[in-house]
């Protein structure tokens, strides 16, 4: 069973990050994640997220997004998680800004794993209480306290 203790550590977790639009979000969420342990680097997340999010907006509601990307040279799967200071419009199904970013990059050859990963993330997300006290930690390292409890 995949634990979040597998896939993401407390530096790649931040609170109050600006961001002025979805792709400054995704920005700063691929440098939490570049290097993803191996060659990929935050420049190849980042695209690489961008072009997911043509596809459908990675916004799943109640302020919430999951950008995430398979990218060529990621090593292993990794997660960063990172509360905005302002909310910014992702284009999600409920219409509502995202605050909470939750990101994922793993290798081209994991996409049963990612999927995994996306599914145990959607449900500990699924939870309004965990929502709220992630919206209330007080830094990086409480939330990333938070995210490490849920499982």
């Amino acid at each position: 069973m995949m634990r979040f203790a597998d896939v993401i550590e407390p530096a790649r977790v931040a609170t109050d990050v600006r961001a002025a639009d979805k792709a400054d979000a995704i920005r700063a969420a691929s440098g939490l994640l570049g290097p993803a342990g191996g060659a990929a680097d935050a420049s190849m997340i980042e695209r690489a997220m961008l072009e997911r999010e043509t596809l459908s907006s990675t916004g799943v509601g109640d302020g919430v997004a999951i950008p995430h990307a398979l990218v060529d040279g990621a090593g292993r799967l990794r997660m960063a998680a990172m509360r905005l200071a302002s909310p910014v419009d992702f284009g999600a199904p409920d219409g509502r800004p995202v605050d909470l970013v939750f990101a994922i990059v793993g290798p081209r050859d994991g996409a049963g794993e990612h999927l995994r990963l996306l599914s145990k993330l959607a449900r500990a997300l699924h939870d309004p209480g965990f929502r709220a006290a992630a919206r209330k930690a007080e830094d990086g390292s409480a939330l990333a306290g938070l995210i490490l409890e849920k499982g």
